[in-house]
């Protein structure tokens, strides 16, 4: 993964106001989700890292339902459109 290219992916606007909702508190997947959205290189286009695709993944789905897992799902699933496999 060290030489892997970042991703490039763009969300969708229904996408977009799932993820882009306020972020409140400071535990691991607040701090993930800011990072992620803070590498936003256009109008809901992020350039992502595979190490954080496969930490949000993780998030996405070994953490149980929520609020957050459910973001962490929409940016995978706009990641797998952008050609991205998890590990």
């Amino acid at each position: 993964m060290l030489f892997l290219d970042d991703v490039p992916l763009t969300c969708s606007p229904d996408e977009w106001a799932i993820c882009a909702r306020p972020v409140n508190g400071d535990g691991g997947a607040q701090c993930l989700l800011r990072d992620l959205l803070a590498a936003e290189t256009g109008e809901r286009q992020l350039l992502l890292t595979y190490v954080q695709l496969d930490r949000a993944y993780d998030y996405a789905y070994r953490y149980g339902n929520g609020g957050f897992q459910d973001r962490f799902r929409v940016l995978v699933k706009a990641a797998l459109r952008a050609g991205w496999t998890p590990r």
